[in-house]
């Protein structure tokens, strides 16, 4: 079986026609502005979703749903917001650790080519390819490599 699911996304100012056609979307939508919209100002999650609450329960947006279910709406929202945010925190720090891992690599091909470059000069010098091996901890293989 298979299964393919169309998303459409309803937040304000997108797919307007579609959400002028259904009052509980426009609604709905509406709702989530204004939570955005207050956690930008209050930069407080929690009071942002009550105001927005307090808002819709006055503007007569998704009134009768609120007020029947208020206090699961905030708990849902809050905890669909945390996760978000949750998100949000892991790729920053998937990211830095990406950046982390790039800049070791970028020191270790840093190191390794300055051991090459000691090693040519010592074998320039008539050192042999064992003595440049404990020097520099290169391989026999990759210092006869510079021989040529």
């Amino acid at each position: 079986m298979e299964l393919d699911v169309k998303v459409i996304n309803i937040k304000e100012g997108r797919n307007e026609e579609m959400v002028r056609r259904c009052s509980k979307l426009h609604e709905y939508s509406a709702f989530m502005a204004r939570i955005y919209e207050y956690k930008e100002k209050m930069g407080n999650l929690e009071e942002a979703i009550k105001e927005a609450i307090k808002y819709c329960h006055k503007h007569d947006i998704l009134k009768e749903y609120l007020e029947i279910y208020g206090s699961e709406v905030l708990n849902m929202l809050y905890t669909e917001f945390n996760i978000e945010d949750a998100k949000e925190v892991w790729q920053e720090e998937a990211h830095e650790k990406g950046r982390e891992e790039g800049r070791e690599e970028g020191r270790e091909a840093g190191r390794t080519e300055e051991k090459l470059g000691i090693a040519r000069n010592l074998l320039i010098r008539g050192e042999t390819p064992d003595f440049v091996q404990e020097i520099t901890g290169l391989d026999l293989e990759t210092i006869q490599s510079l021989k040529k």
